[in-house]
């Protein structure tokens, strides 16, 4: 069988939700195809995204590790501004997905209506383009609720989780919160994991120093304000943020507010731009306790990859109200969870710094790899009762 998987974000750095997906799929012995999501003119700014929106223009595509084909791709504006921008960028991904399946068909002898080929949609721009590949088996896995991430275009994504629940061969969920958006549809809950990675290391002793660590994307939803001033409230404390900004309108660059929070702090916040699997429990274990400062309402419809990450490694937990996700998968992590700077503040200085086995067991009995076959499963055409995973 060939997934194909319309990504939202680049293949490098793979902690993301498809990474997993692609990952599992390729060792399964699948065979499979990654279309990163495009870089766009703001790209040409820099000399390494300039790089990488060339590279894009050219779709000369890579095998990478553990045999998943890459596929770059580059834009002018993205899909998700405007509804001409998605009509634009739905016809280069049209052509993208008509070029892979393509060669599919080549290399396997099949003909066009070989129902081995699976398209996986993860952002709702990117329907419009999936669904005009009738010959593949066309799945939407949603990772977030879209309409809350962009308010703005909120009514736009609404329509295209109707027309989405309307043409899907299957749509997976994270979140059980979000089956109403799609009425009708062939729907099946499944959760993110734990990541083989950060379960392969035994658990350390505690951080010495009295360090915060975040690990994840930073965009709107990174509350900065609420740790710049959780920082006011503990002189003695610094922290360390890793992941890629995704601000609107920003490209890869910070937004006004963590500028703020860097430049306030100077010394005691740093940021250390992305960072990939195979580093990430080093760096998740420099923290004496792990903190998502989430904007609750930016939050609705995950099940946050955060909260499997942070688990792995055992570390307390401090997160604002809704930021990761699953109430049950919260409560069982034993989170700590405070909704203003001051109560916050409280829980990163009262938190145990030990690791916990309790948190790392979940970890272990919630693994990524368990997942993959429910995944596929139903991908593949067998929806699961909702609710019925954890």
């Amino acid at each position: 069988m060939t997934i194909v998987i319309c990504s939202k974000s680049a293949w490098l750095p793979a902690v993301r939700r498809e990474h997993a997906i692609a990952a599992s799929a390729a060792r399964a012995g699948h065979q499979v195809v990654l279309i990163e999501a495009p870089a766009d003119i703001r790209a040409l700014a820099g000399s390494r995204t300039r790089r990488a929106w060339i590279a894009g223009l050219r779709q000369v595509m890579s095998e990478e590790p553990p045999g998943v084909c890459v596929l770059p791709q580059a834009t002018l504006v993205p899909g998700h501004v405007s509804d001409l921008a998605q009509t634009i960028d739905a016809r280069r991904l049209r052509r993208s997905l008509r070029a892979v399946l393509r060669d599919v068909e080549d290399a396997s002898g099949g003909s066009p209506g070989d129902a081995r080929s699976v398209v996986v949609a993860t952002q709702p721009w990117q329907w419009p383009a999936v669904s005009a590949m009738p010959a593949a088996r066309r799945v939407f896995d949603c990772a977030d609720d879209w309409r809350a991430l962009i308010p703005r275009r909120a009514r736009a994504f609404d329509a295209l989780y109707r027309r989405i629940a309307r043409d899907a061969d299957a749509v997976v969920l994270t979140s059980a919160r979000l089956v109403d958006a799609f009425p009708g549809a062939a729907i099946s809950v499944v959760p993110n994991g734990a990541a083989e990675e950060l379960l392969e290391s035994p658990l350390g002793p505690p951080a010495s120093e009295l360090r915060m660590v975040y690990a994840g994307t930073l965009s709107e939803r990174f509350d900065a304000p609420l740790l710049a001033a959780v920082l006011d409230r503990l002189g003695d404390w610094s922290v360390e943020l890793y992941g890629e900004c995704r601000y609107a309108r920003r490209g890869s660059a910070p937004a006004g507010e963590l500028e703020q929070l860097l430049r306030q702090h100077r010394g005691r916040a740093s940021w250390h731009g992305p960072i990939d699997r195979a580093r990430l429990a080093e760096a998740l274990d420099r923290g004496r306790v792990l903190i998502a400062p989430h904007r609750a309402e930016l939050s609705l419809g995950q099940d946050s990859m955060k909260l499997y990450d942070y688990a792995a490694r055992g570390r307390p937990i401090v997160c604002t109200p809704g930021a990761l996700g699953e109430r049950a998968h919260v409560d069982a992590v034993g989170v700590i969870e405070a909704a203003t700077a001051t109560e916050f503040a409280a829980g990163v200085v009262g938190a145990d710094p030990e690791a916990s086995e309790a948190r790392r067991r979940w970890a272990v009995d919630n693994r990524w790899e368990s997942r993959w076959p429910r995944w596929v499963e139903a991908a593949m055409g067998a929806p699961r009762t909702v609710g019925a995973l954890s």
